[in-house]
Formats: structure tokens, sequence, C-alpha cells
């Protein structure tokens, strides 16, 4: 068990002594290691792997989850394919278990745990630039955005401990949205001509939510080998205030200036420097690439 004591605000440190007891309760004795700084819990989960460990169960938030997954691998290699994660919820958002089906507190994620009923789901590959100019390669579970989507995670990180996730979020997007000019972005899916456009923000979805339960991709499948795309083209401050609502009621494919579309890669370069977010969390900037890993992580689901 790799436990984020700074997940939630704090509150998972707070409430541990409890939290470990209904742990032990469900699941019996757990080796529980917690994380101390960004990228900690990569590491743990690439040791315990090493070490044979074969069930990891993640106490934590979206970023949590994210840097487990990555733990898993050694470069392009998954370290152990009959490794499977547990998740108990303990994040601002918590938005990759809401497409799971996983519930929010404690007691009945642990119990879906003990049952074991698990599925192999579809990864993210994701190539793109950091801010520092370097290359990186990194692996998502839920969804990888750019355009808006960049600079409004990286304000809301800022905001989420004053107002809570979902309102953190709404907050990021209007101060983001003031003088926000769009992103001109070249896009290319598959092996298709490839699109310059100019946007506000593109989401390529394995999961359904992000930043605090936007619903940008209510139409993937976490086990369908596809990546759902949604773009939305350039929006002033006047539609995107007036249209906020379609962000969380599922018709996001209803708006005018909005565009679906499948596909296993995508590629996207830009002028300028739009920014990326990845499972909730800024990364860099494009060039980007994602491509779809059908069905490699195992993780336990409600039956």
């Amino acid at each position: 068990m790799i436990v984020n004591p700074r997940s939630a605000g704090g509150r998972t440190a707070r409430a541990w002594a409890e939290l470990r007891r209904q742990v032990e309760a469900a699941l019996g004795s757990v080796q529980v290691y917690e994380t101390e700084a960004p990228g900690h819990a990569t590491e743990l989960a690439r040791a315990a792997l090493r070490q044979g460990s074969r069930r990891i169960i993640a106490v934590g938030g979206d970023g949590t989850i994210n840097e487990i997954v990555n733990g898993f691998f050694e470069g392009d290699r998954l370290m152990a394919p009959d490794v499977l994660l547990g998740i108990v919820p303990q994040g601002s958002s918590s938005d990759f278990c809401r497409t799971l089906g996983i519930p929010l507190e404690v007691q009945p994620a642990l119990e879906l745990i003990g049952r074991g009923a698990a599925k192999k789901i579809d990864l993210l590959r994701v190539r793109f630039e950091t801010l520092g100019g370097e290359s990186r390669e990194r692996y998502g579970v839920n969804i990888t955005s750019f355009g808006m989507g960049g600079a409004v995670a990286a304000r809301a990180g800022r905001l989420t401990g004053w107002f809570g996730a979902r309102l953190a979020f709404q907050v990021a997007t209007l101060a983001t949205t003031v003088g926000f000019p769009g992103s001109t972005v070249r896009l290319r899916l598959d092996e298709g001509e490839p699109r310059t456009l100019k946007i506000t923000n593109i989401a390529a979805g394995n999961g359904q939510f992000h930043g605090g339960g936007m619903w940008a991709c209510p139409r993937a499948a976490l086990d369908d080998g596809l990546l759902d795309i949604t773009v939305i083209h350039y929006l002033s401050l006047f539609e995107i205030v007036r249209d906020l609502p379609v962000l969380y009621n599922g018709r996001i494919y209803e708006h005018p200036k909005v565009e679906f579309h499948r596909a296993t890669r995508l590629e996207a370069s830009g002028e300028g420097s739009a920014l990326i977010e990845l499972d909730g969390e800024p990364v860099g900037r494009l060039p980007l690439e994602i491509a779809l890993l059908p069905r490699v992580l195992g993780v336990y689901v409600p039956a």
C-alpha cells in the first residue's frame, strides 16, 4: 500500500490511524509505504515490484495513481504483467475513479479490493516537451489535455486547498479565460491528414472525467482500445461562461464548436507554448504524441 499523506489537502495524514484500522480489518496485514515528495510513489511502486509484490494499493488522488502506474514500467516494458492495482480514493477530486465506478468512500473501496474482481484497462503513453525544453515520456491512466487545460491545471493546483477541487477548477477556468487568446495547433489522428485548428482545448480520454468532475469525454471506455478525443474550438470569454454547464452534464458533443473523434494515436504541435496536463498535473508543452496501449493494466473494479 502506497499512501500519499498529503492527498485530500492533508486529510489523509490526519485520518491515517483510523484508515489503517479499516484497511487491516478488510484486507489483513499490509506493507505500508508513505510518499515523501513528488515522484516518490513511482520509486516505491518500482521497488515493490522488484521485491515480488503483485498487488499494489494506491491511497491518494489521481496524481498518486499516475505516479504509481508509471512505477510499473521500466522504459517501455511493463515490469510485471500480472500486477493488480487497487485504489482507495483520497484525492481532492478522484476523477479516474468516477469512470471505473470505484466508490469514493473508504470502506466500500476496501471491500471491492477484498472481493478481488479485476479487469485489464488501456493506458496512454504520452511523449511531450517539458517547459525546460527536454523530451519526456510518461504513462497516463485518465485524460491528457492541451490548450487551456494545461494552464487551468497549473492554476487550479494552487487553489485546491482553498476551494476544493471542483470549485478550484471552475475558478481557474474562468480566471485563465480572461485574456486567453486560444491556441493554434496542428493535429493529426492516426494516419489522417494533419489539420491546423484554433482551439480552446483538446482532451484525449481513456477515462471520462477530469478537472474536478468536468465530463470531457463522456463516451470513453477504459478497455475499448481507443482514445476518445474532444476538440473544443476557440471560445470567447462570454461563450465559456455561458456554456460552462455542458462541461459537467455529459452533453458536450451537442455544442456547435465541439468535435468528437476516436483514434489510437494523436500527434499535436503548436505555435507558441500550448500547455499540457496529464491526469490533472501540468507537465509541459507541445509537441505531443499520445499512443493508446490496449488492456495492459489490471485494476480492481466493481464486479
